[in-house]
């Protein structure tokens, strides 16, 4: 790999202080979030028992960006992930383009996961709902101040968090095989609904496996990244998509799936009616728990991807500051600490994980494409993981992100045309004379990619 000016910069800025299994935790704490413990309700209510199939469905579908992170990870171990890797591969507009919709999928995604432990709570509170926004406002700033000490404290907190929500899930669908009425399964598919309703169910579940993004945008901060930012991507993806078929079998086998279409806590209304009101404090406590590692989680993601491109020039250079007692970006927590708070103002669950599926379908699909680059240019360190049968799985890869982001609502799509129109206005107008590739063109020092 060509060594730039923003990979000596960067270097020492970051500790590595993660390994495997922190690595994973992060993954996990990502994945395991809203995806199943609140909008699985809602993607029920839509498809009917075939939420299990369309779950499995997903996470395939997903495997094959995974597979491409996991490749060109190892090529390119440097903090941003997705934006980074096309940065270093394409560069120019697409990279641009990458770390904008990456930031705007994991910053509505840290809103959704806000307003999910807020619906978690407010449960305990008299007119709760009225307080929504406030509780979730309050959860973000508490997540801000954990992501400011050091990712060793956001990893420890996630691996708490884990332990609680694998027990939670794992009680729940052990209890859960024994109240299984066959009689719920029928239809599969929820009447009148076909091939368009399923693609959409897919689409919106989608968010429930784009945690390997997190654990590509920490990798100066893990260990051996070259092996273990593959192998703790391939885990979280074979992990999260074996427990989400099976939770959802559970709620949808034990109560029909009509019941709990309009609710945002499935498991704790399932578990409620598993084992009586007094089950209700567990699944709200693996929600909770749930939602906030995801929160963690992914604030600490959408940090690192501005930071990354402040350190490229693509946004001002304030983002790129590193504490060096800390040793955390605080400048760029402190940006998504305020876009996360507008987010989660929103207090409308469906929309923003749409919108943020929307951000990070556009975003891997460029990723999945810079991995061809990535071979083509000989870029890709030898003895390093390699996506099988190239250049078939990127292109699987792109083709299925084009596919979901189609099947996604019409609102959601046109309020992304607008993001986009943004993104293309802050390139235009700041980025693409300032980003350190077309600066260093000009001087002379660098030819590998194109500032366009």
């Amino acid at each position: 790999m060509t060594e730039t000016t923003s990979d000596k910069q960067a270097s020492g800025k970051f500790n590595r202080r993660l390994g495997l299994v922190g690595a994973t935790n992060i993954g996990l704490g990502a994945m395991l979030g809203g995806g199943i413990y609140v909008i699985s309700g809602t993607a029920a209510g839509m498809i009917g028992p075939a939420l299990v199939f369309a779950y499995f469905f997903t996470g395939l579908l997903a495997l094959f960006t995974a597979i491409n992170f996991a490749e060109i990870s190892g090529s390119i171990p440097k903090q941003g992930g997705g934006y980074t890797y096309v940065h270093d591969t394409v560069g120019g507009l697409p990279a641009f383009l990458t770390g904008w919709f990456m930031v705007i999928g994991n910053i509505v995604a840290c809103g959704l996961y806000g307003l999910a432990v807020a619906h978690t709570l407010i449960i305990f509170i008299p007119d709760g709902e009225q307080y929504i926004a406030l509780i979730a406002l309050i959860i973000i700033a508490i997540t801000f101040l954990t992501n400011s000490i050091s990712i060793k404290s956001v990893s420890s907190v996630l691996g708490i968090l884990n332990i609680i929500q694998i027990f939670i899930l794992f009680l729940f669908v052990a209890v859960g095989f024994f109240f299984i009425d066959t009689d719920n399964l029928v239809p599969f598919i929820a009447d009148n609904e076909g091939l368009p309703t399923f693609m959409a169910t897919v689409s919106f579940i989608y968010i429930s496996f784009v945690g390997f993004n997190v654990i590509a945008s920490v990798s100066e901060e893990v260990k051996n990244p070259a092996k273990n930012v593959p192998r703790a991507i391939i885990l979280t993806m074979i992990i999260s998509t074996g427990v989400y078929m099976a939770a959802s079998f559970v709620i949808v086998g034990v109560v029909p799936f009509s019941q709990v279409a309009e609710t945002f806590t499935p498991i704790a209304d399932v578990f409620v009616v598993m084992l009586g009101p007094a089950a209700l404090s567990l699944g709200l406590a693996g929600m909770a728990a749930s939602n906030y590692a995801a929160l963690n989680a992914t604030f600490l993601a959408a940090a690192r991807v501005v930071y990354s491109m402040s350190r490229d020039r693509f946004l001002p250079k304030t983002f790129e500051r590193v504490n060096e007692r800390l040793k955390t970006p605080l400048p760029a927590l402190m940006v998504v600490l305020v876009l996360v708070s507008l987010f989660a103002l929103s207090g409308n669950v469906v929309f923003v994980a749409q919108l943020s599926v929307f951000g990070y379908l556009l975003a891997q699909t460029i990723v999945n494409f810079s991995v061809i680059i990535l071979r083509r240019k000989g870029l890709s360190i030898p003895g390093t993981f390699k996506a099988p049968m190239f250049p078939l799985i990127p292109i699987g890869g792109m083709v299925v992100c084009f596919l979901l982001i189609l099947s996604l609502d019409q609102f959601v799509l046109q309020i992304g045309g607008f993001i986009t129109l943004i993104g293309f206005i802050v390139f235009l107008l700041y980025g693409w004379k300032r980003n350190r590739v077309y600066i260093e063109i000009l001087k002379g020092e660098n030819r590998t990619t194109s500032p366009l």
